[in-house]
């Protein structure tokens, strides 16, 4: 196909593409969309752990708000509450507003560097254009061809963004060990399976009665509150020791049924019995397998 003109064509382009067009694209994606947006994701850490340690301050300051009086400890924990309070309420619309700004504007670049691809591209077809089949395909075809080229990639992206969805809410898959049976076993017992959760990630107490969990373990329901109301806090029986979880944290644990996995080999004959996996000592009655070799 080298003396072909429609390969050449085709081969010219490739080329263009491939070692000009797309990696001055990508080059420029990285600097101005992909760069600021992972310094953005970094600058959303501190104020993410400033309203956190709001929240945590205010479940104390709540407690003490209400007295008369209040000691030099109480007072600190006052003290701190009201000093971060402030503080957000006077930084975080700023925070948001700049943020807002950075994305409008990368939102922009990202529609000229598209835009700068799509001539970059016109550019180089228009030299080749009259030289190609589709040269001569009807507008209203090649418009059809590639409404459904979309619609097609936009079906897969679907698929994808559920599978990575089915992915990220998988159940927490934890090794079938005896003390967890035994735990599971406990539990279920005393509070029955319908209350059964597992830890999704470490807790680590940061209050009077929390416990420290770590990821994976099971956990019996008490209650959906701790002794203020607060749904956010639920009381649980961790096989012995009692306290309070984050319900942020808790996920409902469902019984993992796996099956075991297929056999390599061919299924023996019932007249075979002295069918030797490992022997090295040849069998005539050994099933042979012409197919590639497997490795167990």
């Amino acid at each position: 196909m080298d003396g072909e003109k429609t390969p050449i064509c085709y081969k010219e382009i490739n080329t263009a593409l491939r070692q000009w067009i797309l990696p001055m694209f990508d080059k420029r994606m990285k600097a101005l969309i992909y760069k600021p947006l992972c310094e953005l994701r970094d600058l959303l850490v501190g104020p993410k752990n400033l309203i956190k340690k709001r929240l945590h301050k205010l479940l104390d300051y709540e407690v003490i708000e209400g007295k008369s009086k209040l000691s030099y400890e109480e007072q600190a924990v006052a003290n701190a509450y009201k000093t971060i309070n402030t503080l957000l309420l006077n930084e975080l619309p700023r925070f948001n507003g700049l943020a807002l700004q950075m994305i409008w504007s990368m939102l922009g670049t990202f529609s000229c560097l598209h835009r700068d691809l799509a001539a970059d591209m016109e550019q180089l077809f228009q030299s080749f254009a009259q030289q190609l089949p589709h040269s001569s395909c009807h507008p209203k075809e090649f418009l059809e061809w590639v409404e459904n080229a979309v619609l097609e990639g936009v079906r897969k992206l679907e698929i994808l963004c559920q599978s990575v969805e089915e992915t990220l809410n998988a159940p927490v898959v934890q090794p079938v060990s005896p003390s967890f049976q035994r735990r599971l076993k406990h539990l279920t017992d005393k509070h029955g399976s319908g209350k059964i959760f597992q830890v999704t990630n470490t807790v680590v107490g940061t209050r009077d009665f929390d416990l420290n969990l770590t990821k994976g373990e099971l956990v019996a329901i008490i209650s959906e509150t701790d002794t203020r109301g607060d749904k956010r806090r639920w009381l649980v029986d961790a096989g012995g020791k009692k306290g309070y979880v984050p319900s942020s944290k808790l996920i409902r644990y469902h019984q993992a049924t796996e099956d075991p996995p297929p056999s390599p080999f061919l299924p023996v004959p019932g007249n075979m019995t002295g069918f030797r996996r490992h022997s090295c000592i040849p069998d005539p009655n050994v099933l042979h397998v012409t197919s590639q070799p497997l490795f167990q």
